[in-house]
């Protein structure tokens, strides 16, 4: 089964009050469902209540690995934050980076909030 798991500075933990198929459900609506996300981000992982833009990459493998990485632009500097779903985050990190094929990553921008 997979899980959605939070990948920020140094640090992964299980993401235990997101549904692992309602997040496939936010990346699968490609940017719109998305945005959700990073607001998950920033108000629950960054603390924060505003950001000035944000940048998403969704990488979509395979086995139900589904991973969003964000890149938020907030008043005191960047942040990055990535979300994924997967029974091995390690592996999708691994894929993630390592993918040849650009058919697998969409590439959002937003404004800020």
């Amino acid at each position: 089964m997979s899980l959605v798991w939070i990948y920020y500075g140094n640090d992964y933990r299980k993401a235990t009050d997101l549904n692992p198929n309602q997040v496939i459900l936010m990346i699968d609506n490609g940017c719109d469902g998305v945005s959700k996300l990073i607001n998950y981000a920033v108000n629950n992982v960054l603390h924060a209540g505003s950001y000035r833009g944000a940048t998403a990459r969704i990488y979509r493998g395979g086995n139900d690995e589904e991973l969003v990485h964000v890149f938020v632009d907030m008043a005191d500097g960047n942040r990055e934050v990535m979300i994924i779903v997967s029974r091995n985050p390690a592996d999708t990190l691994f894929n993630y980076y390592t993918s040849a094929s650009s058919e697998n990553i969409l590439e959002c921008n937003y404004g800020g909030k």
